[in-house]
């Protein structure tokens, strides 16, 4: 693409393939790419949102109304869709929920500023307002937020995260899950650091019976068996070692070939390996272990031996639990057998093997460290338990949020629309705004409605009866007031037990207003079309000599 300079040649600066969108267009694209990502998730808000039905590249179904779920599964092309997508990314990490109101929220406020820019204030002027209406907003959340005493304050802990999993599971279901998302979030939760470890609560699937026979373990749980038939299956006081290792003769990483002259020297060959493993089982032994976790594998023969001394041992154990179990029982994961010495055994009241479904299953309880939990879902399918892990998933993070922030704020769109109210009578107040300023707050406080506004639609209520209700009551009482969706009325949220943690909110404003900003001081988009792959020269039957041609499913 050439660009003109006065008076000389054009100077040919991008590729002549390469594509430029400037001025109001980029905005106008901008905004279209935020509204239409804004309208898929925006039918899932709330406790009568719909699910929708992903199907991938592959053809496998997802069905959910998990917001951060919908949008990583979705392939988007456009580049500030993109931007949105890693926006909503960073509202999961930070705050664990929020995802699909953060995304609702930055398509109304860039809609919103489009509308400003048509009627002639420039963006910059709109991005230097919401600094300040971004200040003014956490100024005004800290107003409308509350203590919570996590150690008297069950209930409002289990109420939090009922509100997380209202949209995601059945109501019979949702006290019994928020309750076993309680016990494990407390059993996580280390009050000297005041920080609760999400890896310490371990989440396993098994289709099979309904979502009620879901239950919770007070250690450590793995999809595994033990190895052997004559082995223990139920060990109590147990010393445990962790192994990554295989406990059998190790294979060549290359292929090799051992030459023997005599069956004699084949027999030494075998004997010597068989003496191998037998050196390494005797150091379990010789250290009193009773049960060996090893993430690779083990023997016929070391199972025999471990069996016939009465060692439990599960073999092919994923990092993820190795590390766990170690977390929980102090043992030290050893590379080299050689190496374990007394020091790197662990402990654990109760080790016993367990049918769950069609499956055994081990169980490491009492540990040393108590701390790890295991909820085994349970489902009539895959599609069930998938979405029954992704709510617990979040309620666990919202209550790891007020675990750590001790500070809630009223759910059910009370405190947005409280926001909404305070934001707009700040506008009019204040001389911090100048005239043009003051416009930008007043759109941007309507924007904040959006999700009370969702809330209500996807309810199936009348929107301006509702609204005007809500934000009647608001303006007396802020955040007060919010719409319970499953009752269809405007309630206090408080005596509902309706609540959110305020790191969800503070996060998504914060992370709303800096998304849009970016995208708003955005002139140009200027895109280079993908390279094409070189292909090698031609071979035998006309292919190239690269790498051969792809062939399924398309």
């Amino acid at each position: 693409m050439a660009t003109p300079t006065a008076g000389a040649i054009p100077v040919l600066i991008l590729r002549e393939d390469a594509s430029r969108e400037r001025g109001r267009q980029v905005l106008h694209s901008n905004v279209s790419a935020a509204d239409a990502l804004a309208e898929i998730v925006r039918t899932t808000l709330g406790p009568r949102g719909m699910n929708k039905l992903m199907v991938d590249s592959l053809g496998d179904i997802i069905i959910t109304n998990d917001g951060a779920t919908i949008l990583d599964e979705l392939d988007v092309a456009h580049p500030t869709a993109k931007l949105i997508v890693q926006a909503s990314k960073s509202q999961d990490y930070t705050a664990g929920d929020g995802t699909t109101s953060v995304v609702v929220l930055i398509g109304e406020f860039l809609s919103k500023a489009d509308k400003l820019v048509d009627k002639g204030i420039h963006p910059i002027i709109i991005t230097a307002a919401l600094k300040k209406i971004r200040k003014k907003l956490l100024e005004f959340l800290d107003e409308l937020a509350w203590a919570v005493d996590i150690e008297k304050d069950k209930e409002t802990l289990i109420n939090a995260a009922i509100s997380a999993l209202n949209s995601k599971l059945p109501e019979a279901e949702r006290k019994y899950f928020a309750e076993l998302a309680y016990e494990a979030a407390i059993a996580a939760y280390d009050k000297e650091r005041n920080y609760l470890d999400p890896d310490l609560i371990n989440i396993i699937q098994k289709e099979g019976k309904t979502l009620t026979d879901t239950i919770l373990v007070k250690g450590v749980a793995i999809d595994k068996k033990v190895v052997h038939p004559e082995m223990p299956k139920i060990k109590k006081e147990a010393r445990i070692a962790l192994i990554d290792q295989n406990i059998e003769v190790e294979k060549a990483d290359v292929t090799s070939n051992v030459t023997v002259d005599s069956i004699e020297a084949f027999e030494e060959l075998r004997r010597k390996e068989r003496e191998l493993i037998r050196e390494m089982v005797q150091k379990l032994i010789d250290l009193k272990v009773d049960v060996v976790f090893c993430q690779r594998g083990i023997s016929d023969q070391a199972q025999d031996i471990l069996a016939k001394n009465g060692i439990m041992a599960v073999r092919r154990v994923r990092r993820k639990d190795m590390r766990l179990i170690s977390r929980a029982t102090g043992a030290k994961i050893v590379s080299n057998i050689e190496d374990l010495h007394e020091d790197d055994i662990g402990y654990a009241g109760l080790v016993y093997q367990k049918k769950v479904g069609e499956d055994q299953m081990v169980f490491v309880e009492k540990p040393r460290f108590p701390g790890a939990t295991t909820i085994i879902v349970r489902g009539a399918s895959k599609h069930i338990t998938d979405e029954a892990e992704r709510a617990l998933q979040d309620a666990i993070n919202v209550l790891k949020d007020i675990l750590e922030d001790k500070k809630v704020v009223g759910g059910a769109g009370a405190t947005l629309m409280a926001l909404a109210v305070k934001l707009r009578e700040w506008a009019e107040k204040t001389d911090e705004l100048n005239g043009k300023e003051k416009e930008v707050a007043r759109a941007f406080s309507v924007a904040l409605e959006a999700v009370p506004r969702a809330l209500v639609e996807n309810a199936g209520e009348d929107v301006i009866d509702v609204l005007s209700e809500l934000r009647r009551k608001t303006t007396n009482e802020p955040g007060e007031w919010g719409f319970d969706a499953i009752d269809g009325k405007v309630v206090r949220v408080k005596e509902k037990g309706l609540i959110d943690p305020y790191r969800v909110i503070s996060n998504i404003i914060t992370t709303a207003i800096e998304t849009s900003t970016t995208v708003l001081r955005i002139d140009e988009i200027i895109a280079s079309k993908p390279k094409e792959e070189k292909k090698g020269p031609k071979g035998p039957g006309g292919e190239g000599m690269g790498p051969p041609p792809q062939r399924g499913l398309t």
